[in-house]
């Protein structure tokens, strides 16, 4: 089997107790790899194999935790090479209501009619958006007896017993291994916007960039957050571009920011029982809007807290570039949805789904950086990911040619000949290929490697005889 180098990297030292049950996981990412889109029966060729992934699945000494031991040990050696990294956490839902003979699964929307399982994901990302890999990610579900409870109930417990303390524990778990040398900032929206999380990031030395959507009580004389911002001078403007927005069929667009910030301090919720004994929290507050925004598109106004220093316009542009990084986490939610379809999975109960969503991490993580990366480094060697057999059929097949070229192909090359393999034109307007048009031409590669090498083999075989 000529199984990726990169998923022998990534799971070579997975904690899972027995060595053949690496070298399944193995086989198992590598087959999901080289066929997104395939349901497992498909992904993997061999019946007794795909058995066989069955059986890894449901094994009880198999964990997400112990799949992704050893991606996150390579994380956090590729962080190493970064002087500041995000970790960018976000939660996202997969439904499975048209599976419902799958045991466990509980409410993961505020219907009480949609059943499935609720995710939430640190992914690590250099500065520029390259995902360097996962760091935390937990799977639980709602019990369906909770549906309909009110908020006043809820509020009176205790942030570890709220859902919402989900922030707080991805913060330990996804930091518990890396060393604090590493300058970690962890990016999030506004479902993140809690006290007790910036509580604990600020008490943990940690560092934190949230975009809040609470207009906070804070110790300066305006008493908001929001008077307080608006009445400082606007400190500078900034020229960014959006991305397509996929959701609402949008397309990129440059903008310009209206740049202000000042330092705050964040009093505790009023209406905690503890809120005499809870400390007033020294952050800073990036607040970006647009200017001139076109009708058909909701303005940009994000309003930004973190526990870094904001002093100087320049520490504001930086905060803002980092957190128009947290998109590609809602990129990667969207190949593990729509490139990796693993809402369509038909497993016996909730704990196998673990599992398989673990191998699945793995293989939509891998898309997304082929896709960043290519454009980031595009002259690096194509081999970083490709076997030689895979190059070496997509670049014939790709351009109708016999000929092998002169030299290796680039990664941005590769990236291009199997995006255009996906459906990609290419046209000049076209831009960059994206992750849909790279999971589909992965998928044909497949097929076309595997042809190459059959047909290779008895070129070979033939020559051999006849010599």
């Amino acid at each position: 089997m000529h199984t990726n180098d990169w998923v022998k990297q990534e799971l070579n030292n997975a904690a899972l107790p027995d060595e053949r049950l690496i070298k399944r996981a193995i086989m198992i990412t590598d087959s999901f790899f080289n066929n997104p889109n395939s349901p497992i029966t498909e992904a993997i060729k061999d019946r007794d194999d795909v058995k066989a992934a069955y059986r890894f699945f449901d094994n009880k000494r198999v964990s997400p935790d112990k799949i992704l031991f050893g991606h996150k040990e390579q994380t956090i050696e590729r962080m190493k090479e970064h002087g500041i990294v995000l970790s960018i956490q976000d939660t996202t839902t997969f439904n499975y209501t048209t599976h419902p003979a799958t045991e466990g699964l509980g409410l993961c929307t505020t219907s009480e009619n949609v059943l499935g399982i609720l995710s939430h994901t640190a992914l690590a990302t250099t500065v520029d958006g390259i995902p360097l890999g996962i760091l935390s990610n937990s799977v639980w579900t709602r019990d369906p007896k909770e549906y309909g409870k009110s908020d006043s109930t809820r509020k009176k417990t205790d942030i570890c017993d709220k859902e919402s303390n989900r922030w707080l524990e991805t913060l330990d778990s996804s930091l518990s291994d890396v060393p604090r040398y590493i300058n970690v900032v962890t990016v999030c929206d506004r479902e993140a916007d809690i006290y007790d999380f910036f509580h604990k990031a600020v008490s943990d030395n940690r560092e934190l960039l949230v975009r809040v959507t609470q207009n906070r009580r804070i110790a300066e004389e305006s008493k908001y957050l929001m008077s307080e911002i608006n009445q400082k001078p606007v400190a500078g403007t900034f020229l960014t571009q959006i991305p397509r927005d996929v959701t609402n069929r949008l397309k990129p667009r440059d903008v310009t920011l209206n740049i202000k910030f000042c330092p705050i301090t964040v009093k505790p919720p009023v209406n905690r029982k503890d809120s005499k004994e809870l400390p007033d929290l020294k952050l800073y507050l990036v607040f970006a809007e647009e200017v001139n925004p076109p009708a058909e598109v909701e303005p940009i106004r994000w309003l930004l807290v973190t526990t870094l220093p904001v002093e100087a316009l320049d520490q504001a542009i930086e905060k803002i570039k980092w957190y128009k990084q947290r998109w590609k986490i809602e990129r990667y939610h969207y190949i593990l949805k729509s490139g990796c379809w693993v809402e369509k999975l038909q497993l016996e109960d909730v704990e196998r789904l673990k599992n398989a969503l673990a191998i699945y991490s793995l293989v939509a993580w891998k898309i997304l950086w082929l896709k960043l990366e290519s454009e980031k480094k595009p002259d690096a060697p194509c081999d970083i990911v490709f076997k030689e057999h895979e190059w070496q059929a997509l670049y014939c097949v790709a351009n109708n040619t016999p000929q092998l070229p002169d030299k290796l192909p680039t990664l941005k090359e590769a990236v291009l000949l199997i995006a255009k393999l996906g459906g990609f034109l290419g046209r000049k307007h076209d831009g960059s290929p994206g992750v849909k048009v790279i999971w589909r031409g992965i998928r044909r590669l497949n097929d076309i490697a595997n042809t190459w090498l059959i047909a290779r083999s008895h070129f070979t075989s033939n020559d051999v005889g006849n010599a």
